[in-house]
């Protein structure tokens, strides 16, 4: 039987966890794509301990960010999806698929602070009828295996 402590390494799989390092090392199946309609409904997701919305835009990428503004913590899930990213309901700050902030619409164009925010997000790729992330260091990401399974219609 395991002690507490064992118990604790392998099954917290949050961020900064033995665990969790270790798993974020794959690439994460997120949920079905027919889950995500172009401009439709943002979805809550959870992976490894870490709350995120999923989303595609009305352009047909498919985003996965933290689901808590870096502004003032508001939900993104009640979010307004555009073009090439996902605009925040409370303050309008907007957001490309890769996390990078691209519009703060009550900040003033001089002080130019949009590009030193940067959101919590992950690459994603859809393959096989799911949208699968990588939630790991980039350094360390490889290209979404490519299982037999998944070409299958």
């Amino acid at each position: 039987m395991l002690g507490k402590e064992d118990n604790e390494i392998l099954t917290r799989v949050g961020p900064g966890t033995p665990m969790g390092a270790l798993m974020r090392r794959y690439w994460v199946p997120v949920v079905l794509s027919g889950e995500l309609d172009a401009g439709g409904r943002t979805k809550r997701v959870q992976l490894l301990g870490e709350n995120m919305v999923a989303f595609r835009t009305t352009q047909g990428g498919v985003g996965l960010l933290g689901e808590y503004c870096s502004h003032r913590r508001a939900s993104l899930y009640f979010g307004r999806i555009e073009k090439d990213g996902l605009r925040c309901c409370y303050h309008g700050w907007k957001y490309a698929l890769d996390g990078q902030c691209l519009e703060m619409p009550n900040e003033s164009p001089e002080t130019d602070f949009k590009h030193a925010v940067k959101h919590p997000a992950y690459p994603c790729e859809e393959r096989g009828g799911i949208v699968w992330a990588y939630m790991g260091d980039p350094a360390h990401m490889s290209g979404l295996p490519n299982f037999e399974w998944v070409n299958v219609p």
